[in-house]
């Protein structure tokens, strides 16, 4: 039972909402349809309604149609406007108490939206301009008076309102007094002085004046541009040996692989490791002496090969000049040159080898690494050069527009 009821709930439902239907197209349809389409109110603006036209053309056409606000009757104008020019003269005050007191600008509005009125103003534009700004320094000490005229305008009714302002001086401070007093006594003195130039006064009202120029005389920037500079040395000079720095390790490691190389040629050779060291300092002087380029690596095996010359323990020699070159593989050779001192030459070949063939893999590592910064570098002068590019590009055809 419970299901046959809900059945037929729902076709009636259905029922219901055809007929509806059907009765709403039936009253759009009756008469042509819907014929009067309604206005916003005063100051809405012009309404908008998308319909569909039947006999307008061979098919049934969407067509927008604008519907103007609605408009005032002649007698609805003119107590609008009435009503607008009692309340004008309160609403365009600003901050003066009255237009019988006009010291500091007006508000003068341009539209009641509450009524749909243009407001234009019209001013003697000497003491009150048409934005309302007020030269009150052109009024005497008793004021002058001036007209403002508003035109108000529904869009098809027209009123001119007149009102009276008094324009007085503006209220000065006594510091703004006595500037004012002073630049008047200026203004006396150029048009007594005439000439190529302007003697300013050496007193005022019984007070010394000193004058000087805040934009011909910076003299205030020195000490910055002193300070600025100094700290700009000492960054360029902090930058400057951190790249002395960088620039010394790469050469270092670039270098490793050559020196162990050369060390396990001479070791093999029947070289004891200081005969070895003795004869790569040599073969790097005989280099310098024919024109090649001083080398970090070879400079630090020649401090220590003098050391050993001035009787300065070996390994101690050795262990100075890891530290002197402060990265690890230096450390690491020194420390096995160390060891064969202590124990012997039986392994010191195979180790070599061994560290000479991983200091290889390093120098292509680097050799990579490097590789691929420079190209990452390349790549601002590539974005600049593309932009050059499309400007060239883009301008013929922003210059046609």
């Amino acid at each position: 039972m419970e299901e046959k009821k809900r059945r037929r709930i729902q076709l009636l439902c259905v029922v219901s909402g055809l007929l509806l239907y059907g009765a709403a197209a039936a009253a759009g349809a009756g008469e042509g349809g819907r014929r009067t389409l309604g206005r916003n109110s005063h100051g809405e603006g012009t309404a908008f309604y998308r319909m569909e036209v039947d006999g307008l053309l061979e098919r049934e056409t969407e067509v927008r149609i604008p519907v103007r606000e609605r408009s005032y009757s002649e007698e609805e104008a003119e107590e609008v406007f009435e009503r607008i020019e009692k309340e004008l003269p309160e609403q365009i005050l600003g901050e003066n108490p009255s237009l019988e007191q006009v010291r500091t600008d007006l508000y003068l509005i341009s539209r009641r939206d509450d009524w749909g009125v243009e407001i234009r103003w019209e001013t003697d534009g000497e003491l009150i301009d048409g934005f309302g700004a007020v030269y009150g320094e052109k009024a005497g000490a008793e004021g002058e008076k001036t007209l403002l005229r508003a035109v108000l305008s529904d869009g098809t009714h027209e009123k001119i309102c007149e009102f009276e302002a008094t324009v007085l001086p503006p209220l000065l401070t006594g510091e703004e007094r006595v500037v004012k007093e002073f630049l008047e006594e200026v203004e006396r003195r150029d048009r007594d002085q005439g000439g190529e130039s302007l003697t300013l006064p050496e007193s005022f009202e019984g007070r010394e004046l000193s004058y000087r120029d805040p934009e011909g005389e910076p003299f205030w920037a020195f000490p910055f541009f002193g300070m600025a500079a100094a700290a700009f040395l000492e960054a360029e000079d902090r930058e400057k040996r951190k790249r002395e720095r960088e620039r010394r390790e790469q050469e270092l490691l670039r270098d490793y692989p050559e020196v162990l190389s050369k060390l396990t040629v001479f070791l093999g050779a029947g070289l004891t490791v200081r005969g070895a060291w003795e004869q790569v300092v040599r073969g790097y002087e005989q280099g310098r002496r024919e024109g090649g380029r001083e080398r970090c690596a070879y400079e630090e095996m020649k401090t220590a090969l003098s050391q050993i010359e001035k009787k300065v323990p070996e390994g101690r020699a050795y262990q100075e000049f890891g530290r002197r070159c402060g990265l690890q593989p230096y450390l690491k050779l020194a420390g096995l040159l160390e060891q064969n001192r202590r124990e012997g030459t039986k392994n010191l070949r195979g180790a070599m080898k061994t560290e000479m063939a991983a200091a290889f893999e390093e120098r292509k590592n680097l050799a990579r690494k490097r590789g691929e910064e420079a190209g990452t570098k390349l790549l601002l002068p590539l974005f600049l050069m593309l932009g050059v590019v499309m400007a060239m590009v883009a301008a013929p055809a922003l210059l046609s527009f």
